[in-house]
């Protein structure tokens, strides 16, 4: 079945119910790949009983995981919670993970390829559809294709009304480089994937390119050569909140220091059992909600515009 855009193909490829919650499934064929089997699912989440405007967010998940870090087969997760209060949320699924098929050079996809490849298409069709540009959040890997997106692409910079930043990480090392083999950090020159359910990490695997290029830019780093992303931050100047679910507080407000704008907020983790990460480091109960009304404040001319 054909969905209505005219920026590329597109198809509506599933329309599902989590709990009292739509979820449909869009696959995007945007053509600006040079391998043409590139192919991004997204899924939009909206609450029936919702009356008023929508403010369009996209959440992009972390590595090794997919659109089920958000939102759970019965309704549960920071997309229902958004969805439940007015938000019009878009899931993106990174190649390979999810519903989004796995391309042909999929073992090739790194930090500035998925960004620009994917997050830009992303971005254009979702306001095409809500009728204004939403505001994004990112977590793990999904926060630092974001700030590249941003960094690196002026209009996809311009348009982004708000920006939530989950564990972006440090700009020297990765979580990985300590759970991983000595074995396994050497093999990832020959082999093409890094393994997310071998070691309990998450349901996806990923490309080793990605981590090869994740590596290497920490590895110049901390040789005092600059990070391509975290150096770059001061660019970004709309209003901006860093969250740790499992980073520490010096490390994300770190990042939230670098960030250009003046409108720069953090949120720790707090030793309460509401907010404790749940299952894979995603946000508790009591974050959640932080994040969903730090979003509200922050995109309530968005709101007023998208009445009109």
């Amino acid at each position: 079945m054909q969905s209505s855009s005219r920026l590329f193909p597109v198809t509506l490829s599933a329309t599902e119910m989590a709990a009292d919650l739509y979820e449909d499934v869009y696959l995007l064929n945007p053509g600006v790949s040079p391998d043409p089997s590139v192919r991004i699912a997204v899924t939009r989440v909206r609450d029936p009983a919702w009356q008023g405007a929508r403010v369009p967010v996209v959440l992009i998940h972390r590595e090794f995981q997919n659109k089920r870090q958000w939102l759970s087969p019965g309704g549960e997760g920071l997309a229902a919670l958004l969805a439940r209060y007015g938000f019009d949320v878009w899931l993106p699924e990174m190649r390979g993970h999810g519903m989004s098929p796995r391309n042909r050079d999929w073992s090739q996809g790194h930090i500035g390829l998925l960004a620009e490849e994917d997050l830009l298409p992303v971005q254009r069709f979702v306001e095409e559809q809500s009728g204004v540009p939403p505001a994004w959040l990112g977590q793990g890997v999904g926060a630092r294709l974001l700030a590249y997106a941003m960094i690196n692409h002026q209009r996809f910079l311009r348009l982004v009304p708000a920006a939530v930043f989950v564990d972006p990480g440090r700009a020297g090392s990765h979580w990985t480089e300590s759970r991983a083999t000595l074995g396994e950090k050497l093999g990832l020159r020959r082999r093409q994937r890094f393994l997310g359910g071998l070691h309990g990490w998450g349901p996806e695997d990923e490309p080793s390119a990605l981590f090869r290029d994740l590596y290497r830019s920490q590895k110049r780093y901390r040789k005092g050569k600059g990070h391509p992303t975290h150096e770059g931050l001061r660019v970004i100047r709309c209003p901006g909140l860093v969250v740790g679910v499992e980073d520490d507080t010096d490390t994300i407000q770190s990042f939230a220091r670098s960030l250009g704008g003046q409108v720069r907020h953090t949120l720790s983790p707090r030793n309460d059992s509401r907010s404790a990460a749940t299952g894979q480091g995603n946000p508790g109960t009591a974050v959640q909600d932080d994040i969903r009304a730090w979003l509200a404040e922050h995109t309530r001319n968005l709101r007023a515009d998208s009445v009109d």
